[in-house]
Parts: C-alpha cells; structure tokens; sequence
C-alpha cells in the first residue's frame, strides 16, 4: 500500500510524524532534508503508522449513524437525533433545529447536569475556576486561561462520565499550573492516579471534536 503524506519543512533538527483523526499523514522535516531521507523515514515507521490509520478506519466509536447525524452520543451512550422544533436533549434522544444547532440543544438539554458535576469535582479537589462557559472547539476539549477562566467545548456532554471527570480534573490543575509541566502532571495524578488510561480513552473520541 502506498502511503501519501504531507511534508512540512521547517528551522529544525529532528523528524516527527503525525497521523489526524482522519488519517492525514503529517512529515515535519529539517529544511536540509531530501526526499530521499523523509522516504527512509516513512519506511521505518510504517508499520506503526499503518496500526494507527487502521485503528482510526475502524473506530467502532464514529459508527455510520454517528457519522451521518442519525445518532449521537449523550453521557457516552448513542441515542437517536431528532430534526425540528426545539433544540433540548430528553429520553427519546438529541432534538435539534438544524443540523447547526448541536451545542444549543447540549447546552440547554445537559448543561445544567455538567456544572453540577463540575461544581463537586471543584469541591472535592480545592481547585475552583473563576468562571466556567462553553464553546464549540475543533481541536481541544477544554482551555482554562491566565486568569483560571475555564470554557469547556460542549461536545465534553457526550463523553463518559469517567471521561468527562478526567477533562475537568485536566482543566482545573491548569489554574495551579499553566503549562504542561512536570509539576501539572503530577497534581493530575495526584488527583486521578488513572489520568494515563483515561487520557488514552479519551483519544478514541477525538473524532466528535472535528464533527459539529
């Protein structure tokens, strides 16, 4: 199988490779580097790199109806979604106005349950933000800024609990810890002796980021 792939030549010393959600290959080189010399790279890793695309392509998480809208995930659990009308989440599944209106429906549908998880798990921890809001991001599950300001992207609401808990705990630790430093890390795991296996769960939902 032939591999295609991106190279992104830069002022650097070493290679690294990355593999999107989506399976995009992504070579960033030294300037002085040749083709010849990214080849013989991609050779050395491919079986690595062909175990990723293939987990990716098979992710039993991103079903068909999930891809398509027809379902969506609420607490981790797929339910069906409901075009017309209102835009709220309720025991039939995910009612929303247009196929743009997922965060208002997750908003107003679960909003209220997430921030009452987030306001024990500040309780529990000692940890508190200033604030707490939503947005609809494209590559983070979460930001908590300089002044410990935290904005959760909403798409947060269709994860396991369990992994719900690990983003809020990963937030929170960046009002102690602005970076991700050693220091950062070891709170997490203070806090969640787990976070590694968490973190790595968490990946298999990076999909539903890029969707909404």
């Amino acid at each position: 199988m032939d591999l295609s792939y991106t190279v992104i030549k830069s002022n650097r010393k070493s290679y690294s490779i990355r593999i999107t959600d989506d399976n995009n290959i992504i070579v960033r080189a030294p300037l002085n580097s040749s083709q010849r010399d990214v080849e013989k790279l991609i050779a050395s890793k491919r079986q690595w790199i062909e175990q990723v695309t293939s987990f990716n392509d098979g992710n039993a998480l991103n079903t068909a109806d999930i891809a398509a809208m027809r379902s969506a995930y609420v607490n981790g659990t797929a339910v069906p979604v409901i075009v017309g009308g209102r835009n709220f989440i309720d025991g039939s599944g995910v009612h929303i106005a247009t196929y743009n209106s997922f965060k208002a429906a997750y908003v107003n549908g679960a909003g209220s349950e997430f921030l009452s998880k987030f306001s024990e798990v500040q309780r529990l921890t000692g940890l508190k933000a200033q604030s707490v809001n939503f947005r609809s991001y494209k590559s983070r599950w979460g930001c908590c800024d300089g002044d410990d300001n935290i904005v959760f992207n909403f798409k947060l609401m269709m994860l396991p609990v369990n992994l719900q808990y690990y983003v809020m705990v990963h937030e929170l630790c960046h009002t102690v810890y602005h970076n991700h430093s050693k220091q950062f890390w070891q709170l997490v795991k203070k806090i969640l002796p787990d976070y590694a296996k968490l973190r790595k769960q968490l990946k298999n939902y990076n999909f539903l980021v890029k969707m909404y």
